[in-house]
This record gives structure tokens, sequence and C-alpha cells, in this order.
């Protein structure tokens, strides 16, 4: 991606990517490069021109006016740009954590708490790959990170305890009226490329009040969600099923209920670790 009067961005973007190779210079600088678009600034926000790859979805029909919204739609291309050059992986929407010696992955479902749990587990000091998109590296299906910072949606959700608050004013990214990265440091997010490999699936129900269970589920319930959640469709389905299948039925499955994020971040550690 190539940005055009864009200082602004250029300044936030390494607060958003960890492990990307972001560098600055002028087109002389880099005779060799091949953008895979433009971003360029104007009066009342930013233009997205493309060169061979998709910009951020909503782009023409709402035009960026702030440097989040710009933020955002790179966060979002660049997975795609990642995926582009490793056409081998799958990729799940989810959350993952390092807890041991392994990764424990959240298949994403609405509303269910997800990067809220997320922040309370790096607040309680536990390595995180990713709060939205997890890369699957055959043949072993290896979580690799994408290297994107956690983002909540603000406001941040009442149940956040005051240790948790106060670990994400001291981590504090980007922040506007929307969204609200975290700025992880090193050995709390994982850089771009990092693998680890995935001990259990964690779907996870919340709900208003009770207790915080964890119990078992079926490799069906497990195989269910992350097929509806793998973004990748360019590979066969019949190989996308096949690697997913031997995924959900080679690891721990389990559903999360809970209520409260720390009890429940709490319980997991001990499950894990």
């Amino acid at each position: 991606m190539d940005f055009a009067g864009c200082e602004e961005i250029v300044r936030d973007l390494p607060a958003v990517f960890r492990g990307w190779r972001l560098t600055t210079g002028t087109p002389a600088d880099f005779p060799d490069l091949n953008p895979r678009g433009t971003i360029t600034r104007h009066e009342t926000g930013w233009n997205w021109k493309e060169h061979g790859a998709p910009k951020a979805r909503d782009w023409d029909r709402i035009p960026p006016r702030t440097n989040m919204r710009v933020i955002t739609g790179v966060h979002a291309a660049a997975i795609h740009w990642y995926l582009d050059a490793n056409p081998d992986f799958l990729c799940l929407h989810g959350g993952a954590v390092k807890l041991g010696k392994g990764l424990i992955c959240f298949p994403a479902k609405g509303r269910t708490g997800k990067s809220t749990l997320i922040a309370n587990l790096a607040a309680h000091g536990h390595k995180i790959f990713c709060d939205d998109v997890l890369g699957l590296s055959p043949p072993g299906e290896r979580g690799v990170a994408l290297g994107l910072q956690p983002r909540l949606r603000v406001p941040l959700a009442p149940v956040l305890k005051p240790d948790v608050l106060d670990f994400i004013a001291a981590h504090s990214g980007l922040v506007d009226r929307g969204w609200h990265y975290l700025k992880l440091g090193r050995g709390q997010l994982a850089n771009l490329g990092e693998e680890a490999p995935i001990t259990a699936f964690v779907n996870l129900e919340r709900r208003k009040e009770g207790p915080t269970e964890l119990s078992d589920v079926s490799t069906a319930e497990v195989l269910k969600n992350i097929i509806a959640e793998n973004i990748i469709r360019k590979l066969p389905m019949a190989v996308i099923f096949a690697r997913l299948h031997k995924l959900a039925s080679t690891r721990r499955r389990l559903r999360l209920t809970y209520s409260d994020p720390d009890e429940a971040s709490r319980l997991l550690a001990a499950e894990f670790t």
C-alpha cells in the first residue's frame, strides 16, 4: 500500500501493525515497489485507488473522513493481502491466546464478548495471537498470528474489573468513538507470522448472570462453527472440509458459559496452564 499526503496515517499505522514491514520515503526510494493500492488525502477525506487488490468494501458508499476509518480499512484489507501471499493457508474468524504450550481458539460468534475476554487474558499476562483473525498453516494447521493489535468496541464493557481497566488505560492505542485499539508490547502480542500449535477450541456462551463453567462439546458442534468462520473460499471445499474436520476432531472441544470475563479468563488459565 502506498500513501500520498497521509502523514497522520503513516504515523499511526505502527500502533496497529506488529511485525509488518512499514517504510517511509519517496517513490524514487522504492523503484521496484508494486503497491496494491494508493491512499491519497484530499480536502474532505481520503481516496483509495486500487492496483489489483480490493479496498475496504464500504469506502465507495461512505468515504472515510477520520483517521480511524482509514486505519480500520487498511487493517481489514491487510488480512486479505497476507492470505493472498499464503494461498495454502486457511483462516478463522475468531480469537486466540497462548495458554501453556498451545493456543486456545475462540471461534467468532456475535455478542459473546470475545474481545473483552481477550483483553482480560492480556491483562492477566497471557500472550495474544489475535482477537479477530487467525491463520492456519498446513500441514499441521498451526495457528499463525497476523500481527494486528486487538481492538475493543467503545464504550467499553461495564463488566470490566478495575485492574483490567487500568491495564487497558496503560496499553491504550488509537481510540475514537467506535473503537479502542490496545497497544500490546513485546511478549504480549504475537508478531506477524509467529506460529503455535492449537490446543483447544472453546465456544463462547455469554449470559447475564450465573456461574462460569467449562463443558465438553461434540466434534460436530466445533466443526460447524469453524466451517462457518473460515474466511478462505479459494481452496476446494472438499480440501477445506477435510482439513477443518481433522483439526476439530483432534483438539479439545469445550464450551465456556460465563457472565464475568475476569472469572472466565482465570478459569481458562487454570485449565490450560
